[in-house]
């Protein structure tokens, strides 16, 4: 019996011992991710997103569901509301949102105050944090390597990074094409908004999912963000928020600069 513990433990080292140094790894995947973004903005796709309340057994009490599509004009997200509740949009009101979109590009080949606010970028969340290397897995078949993360001290120049600094969680990553397949996110603490006024979430958690495309690009599939709490001090709340992507096509913006 000690024999057969040591030798367990032994080879428990030497699996760990295996394992990259988390912090170099995710450099690594930080830098492929940049592009991996500029890729992403050559594409257009669908997005379609559920909103759900809850009741405290998880059962949705109010359900809004759309769907978009998305392209990109100098690096800004663009999103085109074609469909509500299931229903495509009316042709009046297909043709108001067209007229707002137009607007939008406009407002950003021309270089004026941009009206969609850029997301969050996985590569800069990504530098935020300290990875850790926990282990081995399987994510559709293929072997990934387990990190663990936690925010680093001190506050960055990221937007929201007041909550970004109270998550912790897992990243799965492709271990041959070094791509994240899969990450699980939650909140360590409590956060509020509007100086606690307004609302306060006391438990928010998140997964996140990526793909194949093609032979070569890893883009996303779909994620999921659960948020729990009170509004305005007395009413609480459970909410769900669905997106899943599909369609992705090419899909270049050609500009033309004329002189008067």
């Amino acid at each position: 019996m000690a024999a057969m513990l040591l030798m367990a433990a032994a080879l428990v080292s030497a699996a760990a011992a295996s394992l990259p140094d988390g912090n170099a790894l995710v450099r690594e995947l930080a830098q492929k991710q940049r592009r991996w973004e500029e890729i992403l903005d050559t594409y257009t796709y669908d997005v379609d997103v559920v909103r759900d309340d809850l009741d405290k057994d998880d059962r949705v009490t109010r359900r809004e569901s759309r769907r978009f599509e998305v392209f990109h004009v100098k690096g800004r997200a663009i999103r085109r509301l074609v469909a509500e509740g299931g229903q495509p949009l009316g042709a009046e009101r297909q043709a108001r949102v067209d007229r707002e979109v137009k607007e939008k590009v406009d407002a950003v080949n021309q270089e004026r105050v941009a009206l969609e606010t850029p997301a969050v970028r996985l590569s800069q969340i990504l530098e935020r944090y300290d990875f850790r290397a926990v282990g081995r897995d399987t994510v559709a078949g293929r072997p990934a390597i387990v990190l663990e993360f936690s925010a680093r001290p001190g506050s960055r120049p990221l937007a929201h990074d007041d909550v970004l600094r109270n998550l912790a969680g897992r990243v799965w990553m492709d271990e041959a094409d070094r791509e994240v397949v899969r990450a699980e996110v939650r909140s360590t603490s409590g956060m509020k908004f509007l100086l606690g006024l307004g609302a306060s979430v006391s438990a928010a958690s998140g997964v996140f999912e990526f793909g194949k495309v093609g032979d070569t690009l890893w883009l996303p599939r779909r994620d999921e963000t659960r948020a729990a709490g009170r509004m305005f001090l007395f009413k609480s709340f459970r909410k769900r928020v669905v997106h899943t992507y599909g369609n992705f096509r090419r899909f270049d913006v050609q500009s033309e600069e004329k002189l008067r």
